[in-house]
């Protein structure tokens, strides 16, 4: 029996590798059953998938000067029960919320809660109707968020989703007129992985030839807000021509500002849902470094009950002046949660990156893909010479930083989605390089080993 076994293991372990072989198996098994096995197994996939990579370049990357740090007045689950709300966040404690950031010193301000009462008819709450009633003209931009219905169309390329209507708000009377009250839109790309990559810079609504369209905060944000680079005239300029390109028909023939052409675009992002990590992350603003994003829960600002909300006492400045102040929500029940390159996050985290990354989705001109083909392909030289001429780890780790320094240095150069695409693209040609090799070699065995071609040497 013990020849037996001796010969099978020959058999299945030839030559001198049988000791080794037994000896990697079982530091393998030992790593599998601590743990340790996945840990190695996660760092392996962070140089092997795109989005891994992408997180990381994203985080070295940091922000450009110049950007507007972000503030967030999270109405997270502590928020929740403080304010014994259920359903519909009290619009009441939210325009507390929105004279708060403004007598801070916000230099914009996003209310991203849908306006919509619950049930049809209900009257607007009093405190939010006074507020955008009375909304100084020297106050902040107030940015509110328009919910727009989609409805699916058929054309000649297939079926669609199209922007069909807008829901009306009960404080539309109040707030028309106002040159400091904005509508914008919030809505995301949901790619096919059920992750947003990808978010719009505007939404047009038509109503046969003519319509409005509505910004993105982001857009918003680029065009009127940062320091130094005003483009409120062809903010304005740009909007109308959306509808007349997109319900009219009209040839977009349009040139300046902005440079980018595309409605959706590929979203930088630079922190995720962890609340420790955007404290790493500084910006140049108003002369002065400040964190990119503060993250203050909402129940620490304002105390709301029996219908009626004030300040918790007395408000710091600094949390605001000179930052947007975004008035979001992460708590539990909420349904805006959305997969990134970054995680799992609300919708508010990911406006948040919009803003502070305003001034890259919006000036960012996608070069040709011929252009990105090459870039793409020189990587792949790159990686195969690797790969030809390094033992297997280390080969795997260099190609890993390379991606890094390839997708960083495109993305500055030529923007984020051409960098993310160069990569993609390189260690795809990678792989299939790796595999054709791998056969080749097995073809190139058959006739001296036959079917143990398939084994190794």
């Amino acid at each position: 029996m013990r020849w037996n076994v001796r010969r099978l293991a020959s058999a299945v372990l030839p030559g001198g590798s049988r000791r080794r072989t037994i000896i990697i198996a079982v530091l393998a098994a030992i790593f599998m059953l601590s743990g340790l096995g996945s840990q190695i197994m996660d760092t392996h996939d962070t140089f092997a998938k795109t989005d891994r990579l992408a997180a990381i370049s994203l985080i070295l990357s940091g922000v450009p000067d110049g950007a507007l740090p972000v503030t967030l007045l999270d109405v997270d689950d502590a928020t929740r029960t403080a304010w014994k709300s259920r359903g519909a966040t009290p619009h009441a404690a939210l325009a507390e919320l929105v004279r708060i950031a403004a007598s801070g010193g916000a230099k914009a301000i996003l209310l991203d809660f849908d306006l919509n009462m619950d049930m049809p008819g209900t009257p607007a709450d009093p405190a939010m109707s006074n507020l955008l009633r009375s909304y100084p003209a020297d106050a902040p931009l107030l940015m509110l968020v328009r919910k727009i219905g989609f409805a699916r169309s058929e054309s000649g390329t297939g079926a669609g989703l199209l922007a069909a209507s807008t829901s009306g708000s009960p404080y539309d009377v109040v707030a028309a007129g106002k040159p400091n009250i904005m509508w914008v839109t919030t809505l995301n790309e949901i790619g096919s992985d059920r992750s947003v990559k990808r978010v719009r810079l505007w939404q047009t609504v038509c109503e046969g030839a003519s319509g409005l369209s509505y910004p993105s905060a982001a857009l918003v944000t680029a065009g009127m807000l940062i320091d130094g680079r005003s483009h409120s005239d062809e903010f304005r300029t740009f909007l109308e021509s959306r509808v007349s390109v997109e319900c009219g028909g009209t040839p977009d023939t349009r040139a300046g500002w902005p440079p980018v052409r595309e409605q959706a675009t590929y979203l930088p992002y630079v922190f995720g849902n962890d609340a420790g990590s955007p404290a790493l992350l500084k910006v140049g603003s108003g002369g002065r470094e400040t964190v990119v994003l503060r993250r203050i829960s909402a129940s620490r600002l304002v105390v709301y009950a029996d219908g009626r909300a004030a300040a918790a006492g007395e408000i710091d400045r600094d949390p605001f002046a000179g930052r947007a102040a975004l008035i979001g929500a992460s708590y539990t029940e909420s349904t805006d949660v959305h997969e990134t390159p970054l995680g799992t996050m609300p919708g508010s985290i990911i406006i948040a990156n919009s803003i502070v990354q305003a001034q890259t989705l919006t000036s960012t001109v996608t070069p040709s893909h011929v252009l990105r083909n090459l870039l793409a392909l020189a990587a792949f030289g790159v990686f195969a010479y690797l790969s030809r001429y390094l033992v297997g780890v280390l080969a795997l780790i260099s190609i890993g930083l390379m991606s890094i320094v390839v997708l960083i240095a495109v993305s500055r150069g030529l923007g984020y989605e051409s960098g993310l695409e160069v990569v993609g693209v390189s260690l795809t040609g990678f792989a299939l390089f790796k595999l054709i090799d791998a056969l080749g070699q097995i073809i190139a065995d058959i006739p001296k080993r036959g079917w143990r071609a398939i084994l190794k040497p």
